[in-house]
């Protein structure tokens, strides 16, 4: 009893999405619960005890990159079929195992909005124990990347919500982009204000930041690792003093491959992501970045946009990030 009323509480926090009747007969649906990063897995005791169900808790809980301390991809929660009621159904994020040997086949499919308006559901179904291993590894990517981009999507969904028109509006302007800053944030200043525009919130627990500035594309090296991590060491030593005389810059004293880089193709434009960890030289400070540079390749210019968390007090930091990337994503270049 003690479980099922945690999971109901649980449940029941922090609503992202509302949904009401577009006239149209299409049902009603609700919003969907639980906090951002966190995982329903409706599982019986006797397969998530199994080998199958191991590696389903281990694969949510793999490290999340670029942060300073271990935290997991997800926030695992695991309940009996018995104990996946109504309540339940409504949560963000969910993997359903079935094993019955009355399937005809292994299959593992996605669900959107199934029960809830922004939801999303992994419904794997498997013939045997032994049959629902190699199911869940032929799937990982696809399950963990699925819920990763849920996540993205919700956080950007609720920023158009609460947009501060005027920021966004004056920084994509000036750099020619679409942007959608959140009213929570304020202008910061950096000591050179034509350096990069630089927007912010503070809480007496924590600080996150981003930065969004641009230079000339003079050739493929110029979205390189080096090459963005020189650009960004020049303008944040010149331009965000800490105390003592302190200068931001990024930490690479615990090996710099350990920064994840990916390029690819994002709104038709060639983008590099590269994540890690910031410090301040010659000052007890630090916390973990995500930067993403885009090619404009009309105007012969790398747009970044650079974000940074500053949380000494907790390890997590997670979420934050999470909430950066969600800006970094809404950008896009103006036509």
């Amino acid at each position: 009893m003690k479980k099922q009323l945690f999971f109901a509480a649980l449940l029941l926090v922090s609503v992202v999405f509302a949904s009401c009747g577009n006239g149209s007969g299409e049902p009603f649906k609700s919003a969907v619960t639980g906090r951002n990063g966190e995982v329903l897995v409706v599982i019986n005791d006797n397969v998530r005890n199994d080998t199958a169900g191991h590696y389903i808790q281990a694969m949510l809980s793999e490290p999340y990159v670029g942060l300073p301390s271990v935290e997991p991809i997800f926030d695992c929660h695991m309940v009996p079929h018995g104990y996946f009621d109504d309540p339940m159904h409504n949560f963000r994020n969910i993997i359903i195992v079935n094993v019955s040997d009355t399937l005809r086949a292994d299959t593992a499919y996605i669900y959107s909005d199934l029960w809830a308006k922004g939801q999303s559901v992994v419904w794997l179904r498997a013939k045997t124990k032994e049959s629902l291993l190699p199911l869940v590894v032929r799937n990982k990517n696809m399950i963990i990347n699925n819920f990763a981009r849920c996540e993205k999507d919700r956080l950007v969904a609720f920023n158009k919500t609460i947009r501060h028109h005027q920021l966004s509006e004056n920084i994509g302007n000036k750099h020619n982009i679409n942007i959608c800053i959140p009213n929570t944030y304020v202008r910061c200043n950096p000591k050179n204000k034509d350096a990069f525009d630089w927007v912010g919130v503070e809480t007496d627990e924590y600080q996150m930041s981003l930065l969004v500035y641009e230079y000339p594309y003079s050739g493929p090296y110029a979205m390189t690792k080096a090459a963005l991590l020189n650009k960004r060491d020049s303008l944040l030593r010149s331009n965000i003093e800490g105390p003592q005389g302190s200068f931001m810059c990024t930490e690479t004293r615990f090996g710099l491959d350990e920064i994840d880089m990916r390029a690819g193709r994002y709104k038709g434009s060639y983008v590099a992501e590269i994540r890690g960890l910031w410090r301040m030289e010659g000052y007890a400070m630090g916390g973990p970045f995500i930067m993403r540079a885009m090619v404009d390749s009309v105007n012969s210019r790398v747009v970044v946009t650079d974000g940074f968390v500053y949380y000494p007090s907790r390890d997590k930091k997670r979420n934050l990030v999470r909430q950066l990337e969600a800006i970094m994503y809404s950008v896009s270049l103006k036509d």
